[in-house]
């Protein structure tokens, strides 16, 4: 009796599962759309250049959970419905993997960049991360698998982290977003973790699928907090 209402909320969950994923995108969606619109603000206040690449992330981020959740939910009958399906996944999985790198590139730009860039979504380095997510959704549509994605990620977020906690340590009591960061990295590692860990070997399993789902807004939502928390810092 003391699993009862354990049970009850897990099977309330699987019945309205598509209605949970419908409303998890659109606060994901409405969460990347507000980090967007502050950043580009931030910027043009800053100058800073990295903050560019950062809403650059969160529009890919966006892009990406609306196609999947939103617009793959769509049914297309007839003959075009197995080309829009894969279409979805194609998309899906560039803008994910795009994202990642945006926010990879947000981290390293200034070991890299030599003069300012007039162009933060179409310039030479931004050219190779492009060509790498293609490659790696070719891949995976080519193996029928998500296995590039995931093990992408993985690998992006575990060095994202070890820069974030670099920065955070160097710099995080003159930087305070640099916590933020720091703390976002974890929780974007844990998230694709889990994530992958759901696929391959939990064969999807409902409750640890809610679990990534709660890790993923809790990674928006620390991004938020921090970009609102400097945009007040920056207005006042």
């Amino acid at each position: 009796m003391i699993f009862l209402p354990q049970i009850m909320i897990y099977d309330w969950i699987l019945t309205n599962k598509e209605m949970l994923k419908l409303i998890y995108a659109l606060i994901i969606c409405i969460i990347c759309a507000i980090i967007v619109l502050k950043t580009d603000r931030l910027f043009k206040l800053s100058n800073h250049q990295g903050i560019r690449y950062l809403r650059n992330a969160f529009f890919f981020y966006g892009s990406a959970f609306f196609v999947r959740f939103i617009l793959g939910t769509t049914n297309i009958v007839g003959n075009y419905s197995q080309f829009y399906s894969v279409s979805i996944k194609i998309l899906f999985e560039f803008s994910i993997v795009m994202a990642g790198f945006f926010l990879f590139y947000s981290l390293i730009w200034k070991r890299i960049e030599k003069r300012t860039q007039y162009n933060s979504l179409i310039n030479f380095n931004i050219g190779i991360l492009y060509l790498i997510s293609i490659i790696i959704t070719a891949l995976d549509f080519v193996q029928n698998t998500d296995f590039f994605m995931y093990f992408s990620q993985i690998i992006l977020f575990a060095i994202m982290t070890i820069i974030s906690f670099k920065n955070f340590y160097e710099g995080g009591r003159r930087y305070k977003f640099l916590k933020y960061y720091f703390l976002t990295m974890i929780f974007g590692l844990l998230a694709w973790t889990l994530n992958t860990a759901l696929f391959y070997l939990l064969n999807w399993n409902k409750v640890v699928q809610m679990q990534v789902y709660t890790l993923n807004i809790i990674f928006f939502l620390l991004f938020l907090y921090g970009i609102i928390k400097i945009t007040n810092t920056k207005n006042g």
